[in-house]
C-alpha cells in the first residue's frame, strides 16, 4: 500500500475532517491538504523531481514537512529531512552523501544552505517561488509512485561514527502506521499531538501513520509545559508522544492541575531510559494510558509494547515490568541471538535480531554496512535484551556497551534503571572505566535534584545490585554531552572517566 492511496482515501471518506493543526493555529482539511500536496508534486515534477529524486528538508516543524512528505510521495521520490540542530560540517556531509536535486527550507536556514558543497538549488518554504510550486495545477496522474519506492531517507544520530541513511519505503512506512494502529488502537477521531521535532524518527513518521484513518495531527512547535498543557485542552488532543526530560517537566509544572487534560487517554514515552518511580507519577497525575516500546529508525520505530494493561499489572502486581519495553507488535518478529547466529534460551542474554515488512531497504549509498546490518533477510541491530517466560523484552544495552568485569558480562542499563528508581537521580548513565584486577569496573554519572552524597549512591545500589555490578565511582553532572537527537554521548563519558 502507498501513502498516495491512504491519503486519497482519507480525502474521500473525510474531505471536511481536520487533518493538521499547526503551531500559528492554521488548521487544513484532509481535502485541502490532498489538493495541496497535489498541486506541490506538480511543481516538483516541473522542476525535473521524479522516481528516486531527493528532496533535502531543512526547517522547524510547521507545514511544509506534510507539504515535501507528501507531495515526494505521488512522485515516487524521496524526503530527507535534516536536523537543524546540526553543525555546518554535519549538514553538509548529508546534503553531499544524499546528493539532492532540491532543498527547500525556511527563511532562517537559506542562506546557510546557500554555501554549502552539493546545494545546487534551494527554495525559501516563506517566499513567493515556494508558494509558486503551491499555485500549480494538481498532479493528474497517481499511478507515478511503487509501494517499493523509498519515501524518506531519516538519518541516523551517527553516535558510533558518520551518519547512516535510513531508506524507508512507502509500504514501511504504511505498515508501520497499521501496526502502530493495532497495539495503540487508534481511533477515527484521535487526535494527535506532536511534541518532538518532525525531523525525528519517531514524529517524522507519523505525518504518514495518522493518515491510516483520518487521524488529525497537531504540531506543538516549540515545547514547553504550558504550550502542552494550552493545545491538548484546546484541541481534545487524545495521543502523543512524550521524550522523559518533556514527561518530568509536564507532571512537575505548578500549573498541572489548572487545565482540563481529560481528553487525553494514551502517552507513549521514551527515546531514553525512564525510572520507575516517574512513570508511577505519570500514571497517578494523568489517569491515562500509558505505552512505552522498544523501536530503531531501520524498523520505522515501533517494535515492541508495553501496554496500559501492562502498565497497570506493573503498578499492583508485577513491578518488574517497568524495566521491560514491552512484547514484540503484530507485523514483527524478534529473536535474541549470540554471537554465532544460534537462539539463546529464555533468560539469557542475546543481540536483539528483526524480521518486519517495515525494515528500511538499506543504508543510502552504503552496500557494506548494509550487508553487515541485514543478515538473511534480518536485522542486526546491535542490541542486548534478555526475555522472560512470557515474552517481555528487556534491554541490556548496546553490544559495544557491555563490559566484562572478573570475567563477567555487566551491561549498564541494568545499572542505571536501579539509579532512576532513586528519588534524587534525574538522569544517569554508566559506563565501563579500565581496572588492573578487574579488567574493567562500572562507573556511572548521575544528574541530581538535591545534594545527595556517594555513600547513599552507594547503598542504594549495594541493596539492589550484585557486588560487582555496584559502580565503583559516582560522578556528578550538571549536564550530559549528548548527539543533536539528546542521546547520551558515552563516549565523551569515557574521556571524563579517564
Amino acid at each position: 500500500m502507498r501513502i498516495v492511496d491512504v491519503l486519497e482515501r482519507d480525502a474521500e471518506l473525510y474531505p471536511d475532517r481536520v487533518a493538521v493543526v499547526l503551531a500559528d493555529d492554521r488548521s487544513v482539511t484532509f481535502a485541502e491538504l490532498t489538493d495541496r500536496v497535489r498541486r506541490i508534486a506538480a511543481g516538483f515534477k516541473s522542476l525535473g523531481i521524479k522516481r528516486g529524486s531527493r528532496v533535502v528538508l531543512v526547517a522547524d516543524d510547521g507545514a511544509v514537512f506534510f507539504d515535501v512528505y507528501l507531495a515526494v510521495a505521488y512522485l515516487g521520490a524521496i524526503a530527507v529531512p535534516i536536523n537543524t540542530r546540526l553543525t555546518d560540517r554535519e549538514i553538509e556531509f548529508i546534503i553531499d552523501n544524499a546528493q539532492p536535486m532540491l532543498t527547500i527550507a525556511d527563511s532562517g536556514y537559506v542562506e546557510r544552505l546557500g554555501v554549502m558543497r552539493g546545494v545546487d538549488l534551494v527554495i525559501d518554504s516563506d517566499s513567493p517561488a515556494y508558494e509558486e510550486l503551491a499555485s500549480s495545477d494538481p498532479l493528474p496522474d497517481l499511478g507515478q509512485a511503487s509501494e517499493d519506492d523509498v519515501a524518506l531517507i531519516i538519518y541516523t544520530s551517527g553516535t558510533t561514527g558518520q551518519p547512516k541513511g535510513v531508506c524507508l519505503t512507502q509500504r514501511a512506512l504504511i505498515f508501520n502506521g497499521l501496526t502502530m494502529a493495532i497495539v495503540q488502537q487508534f481511533q477515527p477521531d484521535d487526535v494527535f499531538l506532536s511534541a518532538t521535532p518532525l525531523f525525528h524518527a519517531a514524529s517524522g513518521t507519523r505525518v504518514s501513520s495518522m493518515l491510516v484513518d483520518g487521524q488529525t495531527h497537531v504540531v506543538l512547535g516549540k515545547f514547553t509545559p504550558k504550550s502542552f498543557f494550552e493545545l491538548v485542552q484546546k484541541y481534545k488532543v487524545t495521543v502523543t508522544v512524550l521524550v522523559p526530560t518533556q514527561l518530568r517537566l509536564i507532571i512537575e509544572d505548578p500549573e498541572f492541575s489548572s487545565y482540563d487534560l481529560s481528553s487525553l487517554r494514551l502517552i507513549v514515552y521514551g527515546a531514553a531510559p525512564s525510572g520507575g518511580e516517574l512513570i508511577r507519577k505519570a500514571q497517578e497525575k494523568f489517569g491515562c494510558g500509558l505505552y512505552q516500546g522498544y523501536g530503531i529508525s531501520e524498523c520505522v520505530t515501533n517494535l515492541t509494547g508495553l501496554l496500559p494493561s501492562d502498565h497497570d499489572s506493573a503498578l499492583h502486581n508485577r513491578p518488574d515490568l517497568l524495566a521491560s519495553c514491552g512484547r514484540v507488535v503484530p507485523g514483527v518478529r524478534i529473536e535474541l541471538r549470540n554471537g554465532q547466529g544460534t537462539p539463546v534460551s529464555v533468560g539469557e542474554v542475546g543481540e536483539i535480531w528483526v524480521q518486519t515488512e517495515k525494515m528500511m531497504t538499506g543504508y543510502w549509498r552504503d552496500p557494506a554496512q548494509t550487508a553487515e546490518a541485514i543478515v538473511d533477510g534480518w536485522f542486526r541491530t546491535g542490541d542486548l535484551a534478555r526475555s522472560d517466560e512470557d515474552g517481555y523484552l528487556f534491554i541490556v544495552g548496546r553490544s559495544k556497551d557491555m563490559l566484562i568485569s572478573g570475567g563477567v558480562n555487566v551491561y549498564p542499563s541494568e545499572i542505571e534503571l536501579v539509579l532512576h528508581d532513586h528519588p534524587a537521580v534525574i538522569e544517569s548513565s554508566v559506563i565501563g572505566r579500565p581496572d588492573s584486577k578487574w579488567g574493567e569496573r562500572p562507573v556511572a554519572f548521575v544528574k541530581l535534584n538535591r545534594q545527595v552524597d556517594e555513600g547513599e549512591l552507594r547503598t542504594w545500589c549495594d541493596e539492589r545490585l550484585a557486588a560487582f555490578k555496584v559502580p565503583s565511582e559516582f560522578f556528578l553532572v550538571d549536564e550530559f554531552p549528548r548527539t543533536v537527537t539528546g542521546k547520551i554521548r558515552k563516549v565523551e563519558l569515557r574521556k571524563m572517566a579517564s
